[in-house]
């Protein structure tokens, strides 16, 4: 910090905004507009950005940015000074003819659209793109004769699949889908031309095997993408020279019909509208450095008044949790964007700035397990701890904490709101930046300094707490608490200082970006994305072999409407439709598939409705009027497409052009060419049931009912294996208390480089891991799965309530291991305190009482659901409540262990003191109570779910 002038002057910058603990009921205006001035003049050491004359996108100075998180501030502070018994509220008085009239009111609507969350611009630029895509893809390939281009209505499917949400995803997609079209059609092409050779007789008879093998082979290679899509390009190329004859080029003109479509789909992310993925990643790293702002001064604020004001606290941990949501939220769709934005920074040859993106964007993903422990440990109410709420003991501990830590605190809190400005002004590809401060010496500092903080004040804390008699419950819980929060917000330190250690921040200049030459640049993508990356075939796997397998089998069923005469005189000269039907709908879980399978149903429908009604208003078969019309169509259904359902808008889309131009085999018979789509569209949809349902029976339902069983399982299991591990580190700890103690310790060690059998707990928290994501993944496909009527329907919101808290369970079982080990390191240090006083025989009790609990909560579920799924069994209801009741007992043991901890600890301090104490150790401590007390809670909460189940059994007679 001596060394450089700026750090000197962020140092005296921080220091000056050091608020007195003491002072604050309520944030009075002058200390407001201190805070905002210490604010401007921290940024404004803290990254010299220089802004480029011409940049197309604007960039701010830190004073700006400093001004603007200034306001937002002021907006949480105005907030703050709002009188609790005096709510005000406007009225808006406003005539029910004018809140409801017509076209005045939907002007109003969209002018304050953007101010009530409303998306319009971004759907109607989508729907453009999509339109235009359509309108260009149709206008430049049928004027030219479709003998020499045919299959223009592929070249449509494909533009739709292509055209993504940014220029780098389309990108990345028109590459991949060149690659294998032409891939499929080089491997097809011969197939179709040997089929050519034969008689009619023959070729149908070889055709359905020839597609059976092609489609298994398609499925299980490596480098395809999108293998449905390669399906179709197979199944046309291979398909028509059975029934009529194909000159040799036809396949290759098909190859440049779709490559047409995926170059004006790239095309259509440029002209008009830009649609470049790097302006949202900007936008999306200054709203994470916002919330993330806004997160630290929220956690200050809740800590100031928790023990003054339990309104404004209660206001802060509420804040804290949406901004919580929102962060992590941003981390996801960073990380959802960072291929289609490394794409789009090749392209420009910035390969340095790729790097420093994707590098923050990765240590971003740790930040979310350190944000999820903040959320818990300011929301969770440890039981009985509300009763003490208003507790002088209580509240007189809490202030000594805010005392202690306050500024020290308020500095931590700076420090990591100015290396998040670093940070991202680094990896912000819109930056221009020169120098930036070594940051790294003053976060280092402020972590060390409210460790130490934190420390005495959990001493302080706890002695004024020891000399106090407890009142309604173990008032030492609360501290598991504020070590859980100070713990996360330390760990989110920690890896903020370790990506800030990655560079030499003196150094980074952005005109160090190397140049690189267009024979680099396509080099480079090329090693990126056409390269050929051959991994193993995927039928190694078993659900990618099923999904081949099955594919396969339908697909050769299909064909049997080409190779069978009397089906061929049905379908013709449309045979292909079955199997293109089963080529898009098929997909790994079934629920998915009839989902998708209905979506295309009524894509079909509305397609169909709409075409009959264009060529009934305009007759004559008019180009001029078809363009127009599927545009236009095109727009709407992308304009109206939401989450739920998407496929059948974007199928509807696509599905319009092919009823117009799919029918030149037909004479451009619409009345002909509809019905027969929609009935060949059927028959796809019912021989894929068929296979689905009789051939390769899978449901996603029995899987969520099986797997959310076994979790319960495997939980007990991981439970037990714990309980072995502290057991040997008691056992350490006590045999070193004897004289033979190092003979002991060698031996314990000699054979073994996990001597407390740590790795195995790990496997069994990689079984919960695999378990979870199963669940994850087939939770909505089982929910979407037809109900037959052979047993009892999902509970849609009880499901998935049991996912979301087995899920955070898992999240706690990792933690635990991590705590688990750290405290092993400690009980390995000789003289240690908490070696000393045998802590690890008070680990052993808590996970003993939990497990013997779960264990017994197991063998109810096992007695109730003898097959292993979570269903309806033998009119099982009243013995199912009964086992979903036994989870209500965690809620005891979560209380005797709080009342365990608040002893232990108590007597920990009176022996051995915070003087010759470990804060590590110490918050260790805590961070595993409070973990197993979060275990509990979250296995008790899906056992709350379990009953809710349960409630929708059928009633026995």
């Amino acid at each position: 910090r001596k060394n450089s002038k700026a750090n000197k002057l962020l140092h005296l910058t921080i220091m000056s905004q050091r608020i007195d603990a003491s002072d604050g009921l309520m944030i009075s205006m002058n200390s407001q507009k201190t805070t905002m001035d210490s604010i401007h003049r921290k940024s404004s050491t803290s990254v010299d950005i220089d802004i480029e004359e011409g940049s197309e996108h604007h960039e701010e100075t830190l004073q700006q940015q400093s001004r603007r998180l200034s306001q937002i501030i002021k907006s949480r502070t105005e907030l703050y000074q709002l009188k609790k018994d005096t709510p005000t509220t406007q009225s808006n008085e406003m005539s029910e003819k004018e809140e409801t009239s017509g076209i005045r009111y939907m002007l109003k609507e969209v002018a304050t659209a953007k101010e009530h969350g409303g998306d319009y611009k971004q759907r109607s630029l989508t729907a453009l793109r999509t339109s235009i895509g359509s309108f260009v893809t149709f206008a430049v390939l049928v004027y030219p004769q479709q003998e020499v281009l045919g299959a223009v209505w592929i070249a449509n499917i494909f533009m739709h699949s292509t055209i993504n949400t940014s220029f780098g995803s389309s990108f990345g997609s028109v590459l991949g889908f060149g690659r294998s079209i032409i891939l499929t059609t080089a491997c097809s092409w011969p197939v179709a031309f040997f089929i050519n050779s034969l008689s009619t007789k023959d070729a149908s008879i070889i055709l359905p095997f020839l597609v059976f093998i092609l489609t298994f082979l398609i499925m299980s290679c490596p480098p395809l993408v999108s293998r449905n899509l390669m399906i179709l390009v197979m199944y046309i190329v291979v398909a028509s020279p059975v029934r009529e004859d194909m000159i040799w080029w036809k396949p290759f003109s098909w190859v440049a019909t779709y490559l047409i479509g995926i170059m004006v789909a790239l095309l259509s992310n440029i002209i008009p509208f830009p649609n470049f993925v790097l302006k949202s990643t900007h936008k999306k790293l200054q709203k994470f450095e916002n919330d993330f702002a806004m997160l630290l001064l929220e956690t200050k604020a809740y800590s100031e008044n928790t023990a003054i004001t339990p309104a404004l606290s209660i206001a802060a941990r509420a804040s804290i949790e949406l901004l919580q949501s929102r962060i992590c939220s941003t981390i996801k769709e960073l990380k959802a964007d960072l291929p289609a934005t490394r794409t789009e920074l090749e392209i420009r040859c910035k390969k340095k700035a790729s790097k420093a993106l994707s590098d923050w964007v990765i240590d971003c993903q740790d930040l979310l397990t350190p944000l999820r422990l903040l959320r818990n440990a300011l929301a969770q109410r440890l039981l009985g701890e509300e009763y003490d709420v208003y507790s002088p003991h209580l509240r007189e501990a809490k202030k000594i904490i805010n005392e202690e830590v306050g500024s020290s605190r308020d500095r931590l809190a700076d420090a990591m709101i100015a290396a998040i400005a670093v940070c991202h002004a680094h990896a912000d590809p819109n930056s221009h930046r020169t120098v930036l401060p070594h940051l790294t010496p003053e976060l280092d500092f402020a972590l060390k300094e409210c460790r130490q903080s934190f420390h005495w004040a959990i001493a302080k804390a706890a002695k004024k707490l020891g000399v106090n008699p407890q009142s309604t419950s173990p008032i030492f819980a609360h501290l598991t608490r504020r070590m859980a929060a100070f713990n996360a917000l330390f760990d989110i330190g920690d890896i903020l200082l370790a990506h800030l250690k990655k560079y030499s921040w003196e150094l980074e200049s952005f005109n160090e970006e190397a140049k690189q030459g267009p024979c680099n640049c396509i080099t480079s993508m090329y090693h990126t994305h056409l390269k050929m990356r051959w991994s193993p075939w995927l039928w190694h796997k078993p659900d990618s072999y099923r999904l081949a397998l099955k594919t396969s089998v339908g697909m050769s069923i299909a064909s049997l409407f080409i190779s069978i005469p009397y089906l061929w005189r049905i379908s013709q000269p449309f045979g292909v439709w079955p199997g293109l039907t089963i080529a898009s709908v098929n997909l790994v879980t079934t629920g998915s598939s009839f989902s998708k399978a209905g979506d295309r149903l009524f894509g079909t429908m509305l397609a169909a409705a709409y075409a009959l009604l264009v060529t009934d208003l305009f007759p004559g078969n008019s180009d001029l009027v078809k363009i127009p019309a599927l545009t236009m169509f095109t727009f709407i259904l992308i304009y109206l497409r939401g989450n739920k359902h998407a496929y059948a808008n974007t199928y509807a889309a696509t599905s319009i052009g092919s009823m117009f131009y799919g029918s030149v085999k037909n004479d451009f018979d619409f009345d002909g060419y509809i019905p027969k789509r929609i009935e060949l569209i059927f028959a796809g949809v019912v021989i894929f049931s068929l296979v689905e349902f009789l051939l390769f029976p899978r449901s996603s339902r029995k899987v969520v009912e099986e797997t959310s069983f076994q979790f319960f399982l495997t939980m007990n299991s991981f439970l037990k294996q714990a309980v072995k591990c502290t057991k040997l580190m008691e056992t350490y700890v006590c045999e070193l208390g004897k004289s033979s103690s190092s003979d002991y310790a060698a031996e314990l060690f000699r054979n073994s480089i996990d001597p407390f059998h740590l790795d195995k707990l790990s496997e069994y928290h990689d079984m919960l891991q695999i378990q979870s994501s199963k669940l994850k993944k087939e939770i909505d496909s089982s929910i979407e799965e037809p109900h037959v009527g052979l047993s009892t329907p999902l509970h849609p919101e009880s499901f998935r309530g049991i996912v979301r808290e087995q899920f955070n369970s898992e999240i706690q079982a990792f933690i635990l291991i991590d705590s688990l080990k750290e405290l092993a390191g400690h009980y390995q240090q000789e003289g240690h305190p908490a070696r000393e006083f045998n802590w690890p025989h008070f680990h052993t009790e808590l996970l003993q009482g939990i497990s013997e609990t779960l264990d017994y909560i197991c063998k109810w579920l096992e007695t109730t659901f003898p097959d292993g799924r979570l269903r309806p069994q033998n009119g099982n209801s009243m013995k199912a409540i009964t086992a979903a009741a036994s989870f209500r007992s965690l809620e005891d043991v979560r209380l005797q262990s709080i009342s365990k901890w608040s002893n232990n600890f108590q007597q920990f301090l009176s022996v051995e003191g915070f003087d010759t104490s470990d804060p590590e150790a110490i918050m260790t401590l805590g961070i595993t109570t409070d973990c197993l007390l979060e275990l509990c809670l979250r296995m008790q909460k899906a056992g709350r779910h379990v009953e809710e189940i349960v409630h929708h059994f059928p009633s026995t007679n």
